[in-house]
C-alpha cells in the first residue's frame, strides 16, 4: 500500500513539501502532488513492505509511520489525511495486490464492498476528490506482477479505519467470487457515489454487510472489520481537519491496535 498524507503548518495554512524531510524512495517517502499543486514532491507516503496477512502488513505500516515520525523533525507540523484535507489536495489510499488475478469482477467487488462502505465514513470535504481522482475501478498494474487499487481516499485518518480497510480488502480479494451485489451499477447510485450523496447510498449498505458476514473467513477478521460497520451504523464520519500525527506516533501506537 502507499497511503498519502500532507504536512501542514497550521498557523499559516501552508503545505510544507514532504521532500524537505523524506526521500523519494523507502518505507516513508515523498511523491508528486495532484495536478495544480506546487512544490517538488510535496505529498508524504507510507510504503510498508508487502506481507501475506493483514496483521503482518499493518505491523509494517506501523513501522513505516514510526520512520516518518522520526524523519519529520519539525514537530510543529500537522499531518493531514483523508480524501481532500485541503482544497485542491486530493489524497489516495492505494492498496497493492499480488497473487490474485486482476479481473473486472474483483474490481467491482472492491468498489461495492469496500469503496462504497468507506464513502459513508468520509468527511464531506472528501467528495471534492471525485470525479478526477478516486474513480470506481481505478487500477494500475505494478512491476511486482500484481496491481494497485486506486479508488480509496487516504485511510490514514485513523488506525482503526486503516485496520478495517486492510482486513476488508483482504477478505474481498480472497472471496470476491461469492460477492455478487452491484448496487453501483444503478445509474442513480453511481451518480450518488461521485457526488458523495450518503442519504441515497446508506440504504444499500446493510445487504452488503450481511453478505460479507456470511463469508468463510469473516469470523477471523470480524474484530477488525466490525468497528467500521459500527461507525457506519452510527452515522459517524472522520474529520479531515484533524492532526493525525499523534495517532501514528511511535510513542502512542501499539501493535495491539492493529
Amino acid at each position: 500500500m502507499d497511503p498519502e498524507f500532507l504536512l501542514l503548518r497550521e498557523d499559516t495554512g501552508r503545505v510544507v513539501p514532504a521532500a524537505r524531510f523524506l526521500p523519494t524512495d523507502g518505507v516513508a517517502g515523498c511523491d508528486a502532488g495532484p495536478a495544480g499543486t506546487r512544490g517538488a514532491f510535496p505529498v508524504a507516503e507510507l510504503r510498508p513492505a508487502p506481507r501475506g496477512t493483514p496483521r503482518a502488513l499493518l505491523a509494517q505500516l506501523m513501522s513505516a509511520a514510526a520512520t516518518a515520525d522520526r524523519r519529520i523533525a519539525d514537530r510543529t507540523l500537522a499531518w493531514r489525511a483523508g480524501g481532500m484535507p485541503l482544497p485542491g489536495w486530493a489524497l489516495g489510499g492505494h492498496l497493492h495486490f499480488s497473487g490474485v488475478a486482476l479481473t473486472a469482477p474483483l474490481l467491482r467487488a472492491l468498489d461495492n464492498y469496500l469503496a462504497l462502505p468507506l464513502l459513508l465514513l468520509e468527511d464531506g470535504r472528501a467528495a471534492g476528490r471525485r470525479p478526477h481522482y478516486g474513480t470506481l475501478g481505478d487500477f494500475r498494474r505494478q512491476p511486482h506482477g500484481g496491481f494497485e487499487y486506486r479508488t480509496l481516499p487516504s485511510f490514514l485518518v485513523s488506525p482503526l479505519i486503516a485496520r478495517g480497510a486492510v482486513y476488508l480488502a483482504h477478505l474481498i480479494a480472497s472471496r470476491y467470487e461469492e460477492l455478487p451485489d452491484r448496487p453501483l451499477d444503478r445509474d442513480d447510485l453511481h451518480t450518488a457515489f461521485y457526488s458523495g450523496d450518503r442519504t441515497l447510498l446508506r440504504p444499500e449498505i446493510p445487504p452488503l454487510i450481511a453478505r460479507l458476514r456470511r463469508l468463510e473467513g469473516y469470523a477471523e477478521a470480524a474484530g477488525s472489520i466490525e468497528p467500521l460497520f459500527r461507525l457506519i451504523s452510527e452515522g459517524r464520519t472522520w474529520d479531515e481537519t484533524r492532526n493525525i500525527r499523534p495517532l501514528w506516533s511511535a510513542r502512542t501506537l501499539s501493535v495491539k491496535q492493529l
